[in-house]
């Protein structure tokens, strides 16, 4: 099936080289930016998250994507969803939209490319959507510093075995860790396979936070259900 129906809007992901996952609903789903004036979706892929933070924030949002593919599954979701007034999708690189952008945005959100040292995937769209190849975190976070306002707040997903690299390249750019979700795939499990990482250009106090996805015989945790119960109908 290439569509997806959450309770607000649904996902058609036709042409988008990655389909949807857990990791974008958890961040989005996380993701609590306060009372943001605008935000910003890099890497936006079938547009799920510009479509969740729609859903929470009524401000403008912006999406960008490289890819032409995901830019057309884009705009058809947000074109069938009931934010379309108010969400701007561009096929652009991020390293050009930083340079030609006049705004800075309170909430950036972002599914980065993270393989680094993996075989790349021979569809070339998907290396690209996957691998740090066009994206790298230095690249990243150095134009999340200059796209992010003063009392703005940064959000990525990213597999655990990457935090080091991530937090090094926020480092680099004056950006400071100020929460971290920790994701298991299942209560008890030995390590998490994920982390929710969120950045800003203001020292905050750390907070540390872990959800389990799945309870021990597979089926869906309470914790992973209430976060994800604002779009999600109900899970098993």
């Amino acid at each position: 099936m290439n569509a997806f129906q959450f309770k607000q809007f649904s996902i058609s992901q036709e042409h988008a080289a990655l389909k949807l996952g857990t990791d974008a609903v958890l961040l989005g789903s996380l993701t609590q930016f306060g009372q943001p004036n605008s935000i910003l979706d890099i890497g936006t892929g079938t547009g799920i998250l510009a479509l969740m933070m729609a859903q929470k924030y009524s401000c403008p949002i912006t999406a960008i994507d490289i890819d032409e593919n995901a830019i057309l599954d884009a705009r058809t979701n947000v074109m069938a969803s009931n934010w379309s007034d108010r969400i701007s999708v561009q096929q652009i690189s991020l390293q050009d939209f930083t340079k030609g952008s006049p705004s800075q945005f309170d909430g950036i959100i972002c599914n980065p490319p993270f393989f680094s040292n993996s075989l790349h995937n021979p569809n070339a769209t998907k290396a690209i959507a996957r691998h740090t190849i066009t994206l790298t975190p230095v690249d990243l976070f150095h134009c999340v510093e200059t796209l992010l306002s003063g009392n703005g707040m940064a959000s990525i997903i990213i597999p655990y075995s990457e935090k080091t690299r991530f937090c090094e390249a926020a480092t680099q750019s004056n950006l400071h860790l100020i929460a971290e979700w920790e994701i298991y795939p299942k209560i008890n499990a030995g390590s998490p396979n994920r982390s929710i990482l969120q950045f800003s250009k203001q020292w905050q106090p750390f907070s540390r936070n872990t959800i389990a996805i799945r309870n021990q015989d597979s089926s869906y945790s309470e914790p992973f259900k209430q976060a994800t119960e604002e779009f999600y109908f109900n899970l098993a």
